[in-house]
């Protein structure tokens, strides 16, 4: 995507900023970088679990993306290689030419690349083997998208252009006017390619906008707010069928931004960040570098960051297979992981109105605050509490007292237990009973100390 910080064997201005997004950052809210102390691994904060993996190999880590083959794979940028992480944390790594710096999962079950030390893309097998391709239209490339046409889609930062190369190695380059410096792109839920122009990378020149690209090479490009100091930077399709983006700069305010698909934005201030991505919780997340935060912000737009000690230059992010996101540390040479935040049980309850005899069904439900990718267990049991009011409904007269487990399956928010009912005259207008929600697996507990009510409406007579 954009350019990174640190290659030192560049010249400002020449083919140094490979990695110029980064290096912008530094120079608007740079603070020098402090190695930061490293976590006991699985430290929890806010709500969340962090965990941090590092390797001899890890250096200046930079973009990341899910591969085709369960693990994480991510550009090595002080080492001119390719990394690959699994899920326990086990580190291989993949040599390649000078200047990696977008990564991602090819429609061909292979990684794509951008090398700009070479101005050519990169494909990387899964077994490591590496074919570089070549044009000489690609100048500078940065960042790289898999498109909705079986290509991939990257941006050239060197010539204000976007290119297109199939998994054969055809290329093809797409002009316009109002390219400025793109930095990233994502494929969009229309059926187009969205691109971030970053025009503080090539000295000023050129309109801050967000930009969409058809498979055709039809061009379009929306302004965005505080031209001069504050420039869009990641940019990612969102879970409420609209575009994500990161705005950083020196000047006020920074933000993140969503964009329709027809054009009008939203900004939430008082967040800032570099890349972007969707989370399996619903949610986006974005990488902090200098902030050396991870946050989050949901689509209403409420924000939260997650600081832990081990995170030291945070900068790329991609949601892993495992229901986890993970960034790179840039500044740390390692690899994090983050969970998303458990949803909220909320236990409810229920009303049924009574037969005059028999037995009917209550239905006691349950609800998650969000859905999960993970499958979310709860025991429950009935409870008769002595000595508590006479309208409490008895078990074995009024009901059959119960006990269970609920199970949520990845994604459900809602579910019911039963309650077999004894139908009969209540010699009253209702009574209360009461269920218990207790042991949580992938949730924390939440309502009215985990307890929920049921309403048994007399209906004798």
């Amino acid at each position: 995507m954009f350019g990174t910080l640190g290659r030192t064997n560049r010249p400002v201005g020449g083919k140094l900023n490979r990695r110029g997004l980064a290096a912008i950052a530094l120079v608007t809210v740079m603070v020098v970088p402090v190695v930061a102390a490293q976590a006991p691994a699985g430290a929890a904060t806010g709500g969340v679990t962090v965990t941090n993996y590092t390797d001899s190999t890890i250096s200046s880590p930079e973009r990341i993306t899910a591969g085709p083959d369960g693990a994480l794979w991510f550009v090595n940028g002080g080492s001119n290689s390719i990394g690959r992480v699994t899920t326990s944390g086990t580190v291989t790594n993949f040599p390649t030419p000078d200047g990696a710096t977008g990564i991602t999962a090819g429609p061909d079950g292979a990684l794509w690349f951008t090398d700009v030390g070479h101005n050519s893309i990169g494909r990387l097998t899964t077994s490591g083997s590496v074919t570089e391709f070549t044009d000489p239209t690609i100048n500078m490339p940065g960042e790289i998208t898999a498109g909705p046409d079986g290509a991939l889609w990257f941006t050239n930062q060197g010539n204000n252009s976007i290119g297109r190369i199939t998994t054969s190695g055809s290329v093809t380059n797409f002009t316009d006017p109002t390219i400025a410096s793109p930095a990233s792109i994502t494929a969009g839920p229309d059926g187009a390619l969205w691109f971030t122009n970053f025009p503080l990378f090539s000295g000023g020149t050129g309109t801050s906008s967000i930009g969409r690209i058809t498979t055709d090479g039809t061009v379009t490009s929306y302004p965005t707010i505080n031209p001069t100091s504050a420039f869009p930077a990641g940019i990612t399709a969102g879970p409420d069928g609209a575009l994500w983006f990161t705005l950083l700069g020196s000047g006020s305010p920074s933000a993140v931004g969503r964009i329709t698909t027809d054009g009008t934005i939203t900004y939430y201030t008082g967040t800032t960040g570099l890349l972007i991505a969707p989370g399996p919780d619903g949610a986006l997340w974005f990488t902090g570098l200098n902030q050396n935060y991870i946050g989050r912000i949901t689509t209403s737009g409420s924000f939260t960051s997650y600081t832990d000690p081990t995170m030291n230059g945070t900068y790329g992010i991609t949601a892993g297979p495992d229901g986890a996101m993970w960034f790179t540390n840039y500044f740390g040479n390692s690899i994090g992981r983050i969970t998303p935040p458990r949803p909220t049980l909320v236990p409810y309850g229920g009303a049924v109105t009574e037969g005059t005899s028999g037995t009917s069904q209550l239905d006691i439900t349950v609800t998650l605050s969000a859905p999960s990718t993970q499958t979310v267990t709860v025991q429950w049991n009935t409870v008769f509490i002595n000595g508590a009011s006479n309208v409490q409904a008895i078990p074995g007269t009024d009901y059959t007292p119960a006990s269970g487990t609920v199970t949520f399956p990845p994604g459900a928010t809602s579910e019911t237990v039963p309650i077999t009912v004894l139908n009969h005259d209540l010699g009253m207008p209702y009574k209360l009973m009461v269920v218990s929600f207790h042991n949580p697996i992938n949730a924390t507990p939440g309502g009215y100390w985990g307890l929920a009510f049921g309403f048994l409406v007399n209906n004798s007579g």
